[in-house]
């Protein structure tokens, strides 16, 4: 089972809105997946709309939910996933400085977090750098296997409030939340591209 973090030190850069729709993306493209909700306040499973409750849960589109509500209670969870051969869990974390080992990690940063990105330590197979609510610009993270920039929608906060996953959002009027679609797209791209790569070998 290929282990996929939403990780970075810095609180509100869109880690949870990510993994929230990168779970259901994963599960309904690539492989069965599950979300593991790590976050000690468990705003990803809301979002796919189970109670915070710990424990296993059915989330949106059937999709397995364990509430953990802290990165070291993961390894129950991550063996649940696996006796139900899911093969792909992705991991919203809360803030940390450095991960728990991932298969994945997707570091998740915005403008404002640039500056604290040397003091970050992704423990990864493989990194893919975000760069969240922001203008066209790159940024780089050590060696990372990717880099996607997703700009900044209304639509995405407004599907946040409402306790829903932006991929799940249609604005057909409204072009940056276009744009976010096509950019999340590219990055689900990249994560599919290293899973299957893994599953190969």
């Amino acid at each position: 089972m290929i282990k996929i973090g939403f990780v970075y030190i810095k609180g509100g850069t869109g880690k949870t809105v990510l993994a929230s729709s990168s779970v259901l993306y994963m599960a309904a493209a690539v492989a069965a997946a599950g979300l593991v909700d790590a976050s000690p306040v468990p705003m990803a499973s809301r979002l796919l709309a189970v109670d915070a409750a710990e424990g296993i849960h059915a989330g949106r589109e059937e999709v397995p939910v364990a509430v953990v509500r802290a990165p070291d209670r993961l390894d129950p969870a991550l063996r649940a996933f696996e006796e139900m051969r899911l093969g792909a869990a992705v991991i919203d974390l809360p803030p940390m400085a450095k991960t728990p080992r991932l298969d994945i990690a997707v570091v998740v940063t915005d403008p404002p977090g640039l500056e604290f990105l040397p003091e970050f330590k992704a423990d990864a197979k493989y990194t893919i750098m975000v760069l969240n609510m922001a203008e066209e610009k790159t940024v780089s993270y050590k060696d990372a296997f990717a880099t996607v920039t997703l700009p900044y929608s209304p639509v995405v906060a407004r599907a946040y409030a409402k306790k829903i996953p932006p991929v799940l959002a249609h604005s057909p009027k409204a072009p940056r939340h276009g744009e976010w679609r096509k950019q999340f797209f590219k990055l689900m791209a990249e994560v599919e591209k290293i899973v299957k790569k893994e599953v190969r070998r």
